[in-house]
C-alpha cells in the first residue's frame, strides 16, 4: 500500500493527473474540444519525457555506473582523512 501511494506521488503521475484533470475539465465542463486537444498535446510531450528519464534511471547499468563512482568518491576521501 505504501509502495502504490509513493509511486502516485510521483512528478510523473502528478502530471498526469493534472493533465488529465484539465483535459476532462474542458471537455465536460467548458464543451471546448480544441482546448482540449491544445492542453492534451501541451501536457503529452512532458509526460513521455518523465517516462522516458524514468525508464533510464531503472536500468541497472545507469544505477550500477552511479554506485561505482559514489564508491570511488568515498574512497578517495577515505584516503585523504588518512594522509591528514
Amino acid at each position: 500500500m505504501k509502495e502504490i501511494g509513493l509511486q502516485l506521488c510521483t512528478c510523473t503521475w502528478i502530471e498526469i493527473m493534472t493533465g488529465a484533470g484539465v483535459t476532462l475539465y474542458l471537455v465536460l465542463a467548458m464543451h471546448n474540444y480544441v482546448l482540449a486537444a491544445l492542453a492534451a498535446g501541451l501536457f503529452a510531450p512532458l509526460i513521455v519525457f518523465h517516462f522516458i528519464v524514468t525508464l533510464i534511471s531503472k536500468r541497472d547499468g545507469l544505477v550500477k555506473i552511479e554506485g561505482i563512482q559514489r564508491t570511488n568518491e568515498n574512497l578517495e576521501r577515505e584516503k585523504v582523512i588518512q594522509r591528514t
